[in-house]
């Protein structure tokens, strides 16, 4: 069994690395909703509308992840700080990153797409940014974790 203090400090950083996610998931999520009442989306062709839409729900379910470890806390745990709870917290922030990443990458797609009106041009800029969201978050931590 741990210590309870380098619990109750590692929860500390989990939960404050979800408070340095959520905030920017909401507020993209936020931009996403808006957008749908836009004149500008009515003219979208219709698949331009369903990458939204995908992108929009990619972004829900991110920041539902990323709000589930409260409720966790409270209902399964009872408000204490167990390493069974560092663990679930750890992996809903990961897990989250995933479809934070591909809501975002949804949406630049269709921006990408609306100024260049290059369905290949946007693609490759979407691919591009994917690669580089993925390797930022997940390839560079796990490099450097290997050295």
């Amino acid at each position: 069994m741990a210590d309870p203090k380098q619990v109750d400090e590692e929860i500390r950083h989990a939960l404050t690395e979800i408070r340095m996610v959520l905030p920017g998931a909401q507020a993209l999520l936020g931009f996403q909703f808006i957008t749908l009442v836009l004149e500008e989306f009515e003219k979208l062709p219709e698949a331009m509308k369903v990458v939204h839409l995908v992108s929009l729900s990619m972004m829900t379910l991110a920041v539902i992840l990323l709000m589930t470890p409260a409720a966790y806390h409270r209902i399964v745990e009872k408000g204490e700080n167990t390493e069974r709870f560092h663990r679930f917290t750890g992996r809903m922030l990961m897990v989250a990153l995933v479809p934070l990443a591909l809501g975002f990458s949804g949406d630049f797609y269709v921006v990408t797409w609306k100024v260049t009106s290059s369905d290949a041009f946007a693609a490759l800029c979407t691919a591009a940014l994917l690669l580089f969201i993925f390797g930022a978050w997940f390839g560079l931590p796990l490099f450097r974790k290997k050295k």
